[in-house]
């Protein structure tokens, strides 16, 4: 039997959610899976379970640390603290725009969601180079298209290409309505 292929939200990286997360501040992981399905449920879905295992390979990794917190008549919990490191890698991530149609389904409105929620400066800049990556994808296609033979095949290139405009355009729409001029 063939190994499936991973698909849909777990083939992004949870780590970027989960240090996006404690952004704002110290956290314990039930916390955080209850924000991660409040602020992102629509954008990206995961399990808890995924999320603890994630907390954990990012404190190993440096990029957390972890004090216990005492609770009365409960057991101590976790309280996952961003490190400098992990501050770094998850602005390096938002900031850098996608480079697939299928990641901007995904990560990039996870990264918008991001600007949004936490008040990240120059949102506009991450717009814009996507639309610019977005318009050259479009421009390697159409050329790509004209080149090809196969009718089918052109009609592929079409509905990429339309996709990629589709999003240019939502993005336009976005960002007028939620970082309008002058308001990032």
């Amino acid at each position: 039997m063939a190994k499936r292929k991973r698909t849909g939200f777990g083939r992004y990286p949870l780590r970027y959610l989960a240090l996006g997360l404690l952004m704002r501040g110290p956290d314990h992981g039930y916390q955080l899976d209850q924000t991660l399905g409040e602020v992102f449920g629509m954008i990206w879905k995961a399990g808890q379970t995924k999320l603890y295992v994630t907390l954990s390979n990012l404190e190993k990794e440096g990029l957390l640390r972890i004090e216990m917190e005492r609770q009365e008549n409960r057991p101590d919990r976790k309280v996952y603290h961003l490190t400098q490191s992990g501050r770094e890698e998850f602005l390096e991530w938002v900031e850098g725009p996608v480079r697939s149609l299928q990641a901007a389904r995904v990560e990039l409105i996870a990264k918008l969601r991001f600007y949004h929620w936490l008040g990240l400066p120059d949102p506009d800049k991450l717009i814009q180079v996507q639309e610019e990556i977005l318009q050259i994808m479009i421009n390697e296609w159409q050329a790509d298209r004209m080149r090809e033979e196969d009718p089918f095949l052109r009609q592929v290139y079409d509905f990429r290409i339309h996709q990629a405009q589709f999003i240019i355009h939502w993005l336009a729409d976005f960002q007028e309505a939620i970082f309008p001029q002058g308001q990032d």
